[in-house]
């Protein structure tokens, strides 16, 4: 860097850095003097001191001192003084001053110079000629371009004036247009602000005669509602005084009955609920003067089912005292009879009494051998009347179940289209929920529960609506729709005694108060239910399936009610079991009592019990078999049986614990006589007490009232 800086230097302060240029040195004289001046001096020209008297025909001739002084000149100058420009030597030729001790010196200029000088003003002139010209040229030029410029700005003015004219006149049109349209449009919306106007104050007007006719409306409405609380507490009134009236009446035929030994053991109950019933409608009628609930027609509903279930009540209670008085007077009318014969008897002489004994043997002894005869004949008829599967059933009970099959057979064809049809799978998948749903639900919780499962199921097979998973839907929405629904619950009542009831004995006693409830209404479904009794348990025709010629040994096995898995057929204490479950529930339906107490005829009463009883034992039993659904039919309908029946019943008693039973031990092979034994002990505690004690979990007839 500082080598750098030193070369500048030297060469700043070299002989031609000293030189001084002027580039506008023609414009003043005093610069084109000085300027030709400078150049007479070249800057690199060596210069050479001459006396005055040495110079010959203008040529300086070297003398002795020239020569020293040139010699003194080339040798080699103290440092910082070799190179010397030529302002360091300045003399001026006119003031011809000098210095002292110096000889007076003249600045000769070589003729080199002159020529080079000369060349330099002639180049300069010449250039100087060339650039006026051009600068003239490139004026007139300019001129000329101004002029045309000039010209096309012109043009162009008048083009841009004469464009906005029509512009400001499209703007003018185009505003005027927009003012019109706006003014066209300001008129338009005044009209529909008028008509719109006009339109409201009619609405309003409309609206305040509708105000006008709802007030009028509700205050109608008002009034007739407050006719409607009287004349709905005027109904309650009413109903309450024959409330009033059913339970006075019903509390003194109880208290008055001579024979409430023969009265059922639930009639206090009963009676209780009655008085029960009369507080709580005392009670509705009372929130309804103190306005504290309205007296709504669902009121007075409430108030008509509580009377319901008081007619209920007092039907069944005023009906077991007239039993009971019944029944009373005719023990009375019996032991007076008694009293009398004996007297009669006390009157004869004493010879005819061993007489009047041996007669009354004599006539025992012909009864007992016509009624045995009587059954002979019966047996005999049948044997010739019916084919030879029919020597395994009575007649009539063997009739009575080809009847149903063929039932069935009908009410399956009907049905038929429905199952066809794959489009109709969603409906019928619906309707399987509608049947099961409310059946698996069952369960002896109140009477109110059960209520509610019965109307859910009359109302599906009334065809009506019913909830159905969020959904309302109808079995008559398909021809065939009520027919699958009616097939569909007595499959399912009969699949829940094999499968519930055979594991939880006192639940029979539900499902068969709902099956009875759905029995009354549609006889049809009773059929449909005994047929799927029939086909699930042939035991309750009763009837002893022979195996035919040709028949299989698990077709046989099917056909008796026996049931296979994965090919083998299932053990003989399973199916004992499912059969229990069966006859459990075919015996709680026939005891069970309609929804509306003992005024309403059983579908299928106690008397079937006894019809069973007696074609069971003109039969001849089969192994495990008769045992069981003896003695379990027994343990559930025989309290019943022997409160209806008494004398009766305790004769099929004895003879089947000592004639039928011996019959079965015959038949039983050794080793599985479990079931016989429990049936001959049931009937000896039977005999013993002379009472049945009724089955567990058994539902009374006012149960439906809770």
């Amino acid at each position: 860097m500082d080598v750098g800086i030193s070369t500048l230097e030297a060469l700043h302060h070299s002989s031609k850095g000293r030189l001084k240029y002027d580039r506008k040195w023609s414009e003043t004289a005093k610069n084109l003097k000085t300027m030709l001046d400078e150049c007479t001096s070249p800057p690199v020209l060596s210069l050479k001191l001459y006396t005055k008297n040495t110079v010959v025909n203008g040529v300086p001739e070297l003398g002795s001192e020239a020569h020293n002084s040139r010699s003194d000149i080339e040798e080699d100058p103290p440092p910082g003084s070799r190179e010397r420009s030529i302002d360091e030597i300045s003399y001026t030729v006119s003031s011809g001053s000098t210095h002292d001790n110096t000889p007076e010196l003249d600045i000769i200029i070589s003729p080199k110079g002159c020529q080079i000088e000369m060349a330099i003003k002639e180049y300069e002139s010449l250039w100087e000629k060339k650039a006026k010209s051009a600068s003239r040229k490139r004026h007139e030029e300019q001129d000329r371009m101004l002029l045309m410029l000039h010209r096309e700005a012109q043009m162009k003015l008048n083009e841009l004036n004469l464009r906005k004219d029509r512009e400001a006149e499209t703007t003018l049109n185009k505003v005027q247009k927009v003012s019109h349209a706006r003014s066209q449009e300001v008129l338009e919306r005044q009209q529909r602000l008028k008509e719109h106007h006009n339109r409201h104050a009619k609405m309003l007007d409309n609206k305040m005669r509708e105000g006008e006719a709802i007030r009028l409306q509700l205050e109608e409405e008002e009034r007739k509602k407050q006719e409607e609380i009287e004349a709905n507490l005027d109904a309650m009134f009413k109903t309450l005084s024959e409330l009033k009236k059913m339970n006075d009446t019903a509390s003194q035929s109880y208290s008055s009955c001579q024979f409430k030994q023969y009265i059922p053991e639930n009639t206090p109950r009963c009676l209780e609920l009655m008085s029960q019933i009369v507080t709580n409608v005392n009670n509705i009628i009372a929130q309804c003067q103190n306005k504290q609930i309205e007296a709504t027609t669902g009121r007075v509903k409430n108030v008509q089912e509580y009377c319901t279930q008081a007619t209920n009540v007092f039907e069944f209670v005023t009906g077991s005292v007239d039993k009971a008085n019944k029944k009373g007077k005719e023990e009375l009318d019996k032991k007076k009879q008694q009293e009398e014969q004996k007297q009669q008897e006390e009157l004869r002489q004493k010879q005819l009494q061993q007489q009047q004994v041996a007669a009354a043997r004599l006539q025992a002894e012909q009864a007992s051998t016509s009624s045995a005869n009587a059954q002979a004949s019966a047996v005999a008829a049948a044997a010739t009347a019916a084919p030879e599967e029919m020597l395994c059933a009575p007649p009539q009970a063997y009739e009575a179940y080809i009847r149903l099959r063929e039932k069935v057979k009908d009410v399956e064809k009907l049905y038929q289209p429905l199952m066809g049809d794959p489009r109709l799978k969603k409906f019928r998948f619906d309707m399987q929920k509608a049947v099961n749903i409310p059946v698996n639900a069952i369960s002896p919780t109140s009477g109110a529960h059960l209520r509610d499962k019965l109307e859910r199921l009359c109302a599906l097979l009334s065809g009506n609506a019913v909830d159905i998973s969020s959904k309302r839907l109808s079995a008559g929405e398909h021809p065939s729709g009520i027919p699958y629904c009616k097939d569909l619950l007595a499959r399912k009542v009969v699949k829940q005694g094999e499968e519930q009831v055979s594991s939880n004995y006192e639940s029979a006693f539900a499902i068969a108060m709902v099956a009875v409830g759905v029995c009354c209404q549609f006889p049809d479904v009773r059929d449909l239910m005994l047929a799927q009794f029939h086909l699930k348990c042939p035991y309750i025709v009763p009837y002893y399936i022979p195996k035919e010629q040709g028949q299989s040994t698990e077709e046989y096995h099917k056909a008796l009610g026996y049931q296979y898995v994965d090919g083998a057929v299932e053990q003989q204490d399973k199916f004992l079991k499912r059969m229990s479950g069966i006859i459990r529930l075919y015996a709680a339906v026939i005891i069970s009592a309609p929804p509306r107490g003992v005024g309403q005829q059983h579908p299928h009463g106690l008397e079937h019990a006894w019809i069973w009883l007696t074609n069971v034992l003109n039969l001849e039993p089969r192994p495990d078999i008769t045992a069981t659904l003896l003695y379990d039919f027994l343990q559930v309908t025989g309290n019943e049986l022997l409160r209806n029946y008494r004398k009766q019943f305790e004769k099929l008693l004895h003879i089947l614990c000592t004639d039928y039973i011996a019959k079965i031990h015959r038949v039983t092979p050794s080793g599985s006589g479990g079931p016989v034994v429990r049936l001959e002990t049931f009937l000896e505690t039977c005999l013993k007490k002379k009472s049945i004690p009724p089955p567990a979990g058994l539902l009374q007839a006012n149960f439906w009232f809770t």
